[in-house]
């Protein structure tokens, strides 16, 4: 959900988990998520925003 709304501070939110997920968090199960969100409201621009914040969280390691 924090995705949709897209805020700084969901930004924030959203690589902390991906931090603290690094390892066990199935990246496919939440990008395969993102695609159904996309679809479902017509959005494309979800999918991007998410995997900029996967490579920015990769880069701070």
């Amino acid at each position: 959900m924090k995705i949709l709304a897209g805020r700084d501070k969901d930004k924030q939110d959203i690589c902390a988990v991906l931090r603290a997920g690094r390892g066990t968090l199935d990246l496919e199960a939440v990008r395969a998520t993102i695609i159904m969100l996309e679809e479902a409201l017509g959005q494309s621009d979800l999918m991007p925003l998410f995997d900029d914040l996967v490579q920015a969280t990769q880069r701070r390691r």
